[in-house]
């Protein structure tokens, strides 16, 4: 599934009737990417800890190269976002957005074992990094990859799906996304930023969702 998508996104401020009224005004593509089903038959997998100091594996099961661009006039920080895919029961669902600073992201390499898990150093590439604390300046765009967990199987009839967002001051706007199907568009040159092999076969292999309820 390839997702190309324009947003445009204005909302009102909560701020005093005698305040200035900033608003939310923007533009969000996703550039390229991937949205599978819920599995745990992935190449891409985030390697985190929980609090007993045990190894996880959490299977990656989109990636999702984010352009946003703010079109208005004042900065804009953003404090959450969200994606929702409408699945074959005309329900809502939210996709699980995997922490880009939990942990480290890693290929499982020629087999299935993984113990040739290849490094793939893109933290620093994530959406999650670049906006982090960080003001958007007016007409500036930021990219950046989102890993997402998906729900349970009933994506494969999805059309719709809509991004969610809150700005630092409480400002919301929820906008359609048009997915587009056809042609994937190429993630891998995106991602050679190959680092060390690990062996990673007695990490424990659980859903992000389920190591962080």
């Amino acid at each position: 599934m390839t997702f190309l998508v324009t947003l445009w996104g204005k909302t009102k401020s909560s701020a005093s009737p005698n305040a200035a009224q900033p608003k939310l005004d923007f533009a969000v593509a996703v550039e390229a990417g991937w949205l599978h089903p819920k599995s745990m038959d992935e190449n891409f997998w985030m390697i985190h800890g929980d609090k007993k100091g045990s190894i996880i594996a959490s299977p990656i099961n989109g990636i999702l190269y984010i352009r946003f661009t703010n079109l208005g006039d004042a900065p804009i920080m953003i404090e959450s976002y969200s994606i929702e895919v409408l699945n074959g029961k005309q329900e809502w669902v939210r996709l699980v957005t995997i922490d880009a600073h939990s942990g480290h992201v890693y290929n499982r390499g020629r087999t299935n074992d993984m113990k040739q898990a290849r490094r793939s150093n893109i933290e620093q590439d994530t959406f999650d990094y670049m906006i982090a604390n960080k003001d958007i300046e007016p007409r500036h765009t930021v990219r950046g990859w989102v890993f997402v967990e998906a729900p349970e199987a009933g994506l494969e009839s999805g059309k719709e799906a809509r991004f969610n967002v809150t700005d630092i001051l409480g400002n919301k706007a929820v906008r359609p996304i048009k997915v587009l199907t056809g042609g994937s568009q190429s993630v891998q040159p995106k991602l050679l930023h190959v680092g060390e092999t690990k062996d990673l076969s007695q990490a424990r292999r659980q859903f992000y969702s389920e190591a962080n309820p």
